[in-house]
């Protein structure tokens, strides 16, 4: 198959060079020995020093865009605002390192699979708020009841919710409390399901997982959640490692150590979070201005030698994707609502889309091969339970220009670009979010590649979209807008609910009845059945290349940079790891600087 010339002169002229370096290997999972033998880079560094007392850790959130100021989890939904309240906020649950429910958090689940229960328990007796009061399993009963509420308007409030037995007619208003939860004591609670499935096993899994402080919210309307100056200001409380000291809205918050975390102190003095933009993160690292950063791929070659960092790989959790616009979402149903006459319904010329496109030349030429073709919406992150024998929409324009032939869009007028099925001018608007530079190239490439085939693609505004404006845009289902290109963090649990009818981040608002008959087989209680469900995971991956509701495009190597000051620092997940925050310590006053 030929390569697009345009391609190349992009990488040759504007882009950094192709690394030399190997691309993460097609399975992995999150434990230590996958690591271990698929990443390019180490998984865990030890500088040389001894640590200092106290100290300021300083840590570079990479974003061309800011943070909506939201600093709790219940409401917060992109992954800035996430990283922010994740300092103060923290989940009932532990994991291990293949992201399995532990005993290392808050709080335990036992389960019960004939009776259909989980006994829910604190790991201790003596936990606390950030503001030192008592934490009691009241917290956790209290949070489920309020996302219940008719006023809520998060996105959290999902099946892990509505599973719950008499959960339906609680919020129906037919019952004043949800009869599927029994408290035991002040540590203790008892939920009884509709059905159990494998995914409560998973951290972020289908085992209700948040809780905020009842003392506080039980004052505060549900509807006035997200403009709460707990929600939003230096009063929020939590459970966390850090509480918080400063904040410049939207782009850097300083915290200060939780006394009564429930780990212990954090060795820190303090932590100062910024937003950093990509353009300038490799100078500032530099400097020695932060001590940890999660870096861009494309600028590797500007980075990959300095002597004051170490870098350090995992495989990540997160995937790029292109889907489209199918429907609407209910908010009073929770459920989406598929367009009929929906521009993009044709399988046909999805798929098309799809194999149009050369995310192998791609992924190497602007991401030095750290970027390589997702041939799943299941990404390798997920081990085994990842198909790595699925095709895949690997590059082939011929076979894009021969279901677009038979899907019925041909050149009527010979000008190289396909008419409609009714022979009129066809075009598909395009929504992207604005990134970096290379990004920018990345979209001008796919739209000169779907040209190739005959397709006129045109990005939607005439440019990239701001983040948090591109999402709104898109959860909102803007009927100008035909097709999207995302981003999506995966969070620990293998199950792909977001593809769901009633998720409300399934924004592209698909629904077919084998696409949710496959994904309740998966949630289902024969899943609990090791080889059953990974026949289960095969087979809506297997579906979900055949409907195309989502292309998959890349995955990728998550590099973090570590200056030499930090004394520890590994990538392992849950309690697999030693360098969780609570656990950084310094070797010097300041950063290393180059």
């Amino acid at each position: 198959m030929k390569k697009s010339t345009k391609m190349l002169a992009l990488a040759g002229v504007t882009l950094l060079s192709v690394a030399t370096l190997a691309a993460c290997g097609s399975k992995s999972s999150s434990s230590k020995e996958a690591a271990k033998t698929n990443l390019s880079f180490p998984t865990e560094v030890t500088h040389d020093g001894t640590a200092i007392k106290g100290g300021q850790l300083n840590y570079a959130i990479v974003s061309p865009a800011a943070a909506t100021g939201l600093l709790i989890d219940e409401l917060a939904d992109n992954a800035l605002d996430l990283a922010f309240a994740g300092m103060v906020d923290e989940s009932m649950f532990g994991y291990d390192g293949n992201r399995k429910l532990n005993d290392s958090g808050l709080a335990k689940v036992d389960f019960d699979v004939e009776a259909k229960k989980l006994t829910v328990s604190l790991t201790g007796k003596d936990y606390k708020w950030s503001d030192g009061e008592p934490f009691t399993i009241d917290d956790y009963i209290f949070t489920i009841e309020k996302m219940a509420d008719k006023d809520y308007e998060g996105v959290r409030f999902d099946d892990s919710y509505t599973n719950i037995v008499g959960m339906d007619e609680f919020v129906a208003g037919k019952a004043d409390k949800i009869s599927g939860i029994e408290k035991v004591d002040d540590y203790t609670a008892v939920l009884t399901v509709k059905e159990m499935n494998p995914s409560m096993q998973y951290a972020g899994g289908t085992v209700p997982h948040f809780v905020m402080p009842k003392h506080i919210y039980k004052d505060i309307a549900v509807k006035d959640w997200a403009t709460s100056e707990y929600s939003r200001t230096a009063k929020t409380v939590g459970l966390g490692k850090f509480k918080i000291k400063d904040i410049v809205n939207g782009e850097s918050i300083t915290y200060v150590p939780n006394e009564y975390y429930f780990k212990g102190k954090p060795k820190v003095d303090t932590l100062k979070v910024d937003i950093v933009s990509p353009d300038t993160i490799v100078s500032e690292m530099k400097a020695g201005h932060y001590d940890l950063a999660e870096m861009p791929e494309d600028q590797f070659d500007s980075y990959k030698d300095l002597k004051n960092l170490t870098l350090v790989g995992e495989v990540s959790s997160s995937y790029e994707y292109l889907s489209f616009n199918f429907g609407t979402y209910d908010k009073e149903a929770k459920k989406s609502v598929p367009n009929p006459n929906a521009k993009m319904n044709d399988v046909k010329l999805r798929q098309a889309m799809g194999y149009a496109l050369d995310t192998k030349t791609a992924g190497e030429k602007l991401y030095n091969g750290l970027y390589h073709p997702a041939n799943s919406l299941l990404i390798s992150f997920f081990g085994d339970l990842h198909d790595s024998e699925l095709e895949g929409y690997t590059y082939n324009p011929e076979k894009a220009k021969q279901l677009l032939d038979e899907a019925g869009y041909k050149d009527v007028d010979g000008d190289g670009i396909r008419e409609g099925k009714d022979g009129k001018p066809f075009k598909i608007s395009l929504a992207a979010r604005k990134r970096t530079e290379t990004n920018e190239a990345l979209v001008e490439q796919y739209i000169a590649w779907w040209k190739e085939v005959g397709l006129n693609v045109e990005l939607y505004t005439g440019r990239t979209i701001e983040l948090n404006s591109f999402y709104e845009m898109v959860k909102a289902n803007d009927a100008n807008i035909d097709a999207y290109l995302g981003g999506f963090g995966t969070g620990y649990d293998p199950l792909p609910k977001v593809w769901g009818p009633t998720n409300a981040f399934n924004m592209s608002r698909y629904v077919s009845d084998e696409n949710t008959k496959l994904l309740e087989a998966m949630a289902s209680v024969e899943s609990f059945d090791e080889k059953k469900n990974l026949e289960n995971y095969k087979k809506w991956q297997e579906n979900a290349f055949k409907e195309a509701f989502a292309i998959p495009l890349f995955e990728s190597e998550t590099i973090t940079a570590v200056n030499k000051r930090v004394k520890y620092y590994d990538t392992y997940k849950g309690s697999d790891t030693k360098s969780a925050l609570e656990q950084i310590e310094l070797t010097a006053d300041k950063g290393i600087a180059e």
